[in-house]
């Protein structure tokens, strides 16, 4: 079934639609324990021929996401910052550990190893969903 529902989601996230040119890849998400937010990390290309601005992100299986960013401020401490990731044309970003990343809050249930979860990125008044999968912490 999650062979089904993972080819379904692949599916349905290569038409055309919103947030032209936004290709994502090897998307997935930490396994969390139970009640506990989670983050989702992928690799992302514009393919398109004006600059992409990815602003947040949606899900059914969350009560909320955010687009973040870690950084160290002044005092060396490290910190999250919400925020909005640029995309050139013909270029590439990640989501990634110590970098830019997706919050993923208020789980609706609770998210096993190799389950997939839709997530939809907003691009300003654009939105397209993408199929993410869950993998174990290490």
């Amino acid at each position: 079934m999650r062979t089904l529902t993972a080819a379904v989601a692949l599916l349905a996230s290569t038409g055309a639609g919103a947030c032209p040119g936004l290709a994502v890849e090897e998307a997935w998400i930490r396994e969390a324990p139970p009640g506990a937010m989670s983050v989702a990390y992928a690799r992302l290309a514009n393919r398109g021929d004006r600059p992409l601005v990815l602003d947040g992100a949606r899900s059914d299986a969350f009560g909320g996401a955010g687009l973040h960013r870690t950084i160290i401020d002044a005092n060396g401490m490290t910190r999250m910052r919400e925020g909005m990731l640029e995309i050139a044309p013909g270029s590439r970003a990640a989501l990634e550990p110590g970098g830019w990343h997706l919050m993923l809050f208020d789980p609706a249930r609770i998210l096993k190893a190799g389950d997939v979860v839709q997530l939809t990125l907003t691009c300003g008044k654009d939105a397209r969903t993408y199929p993410f999968t869950v993998k174990a912490s290490t």
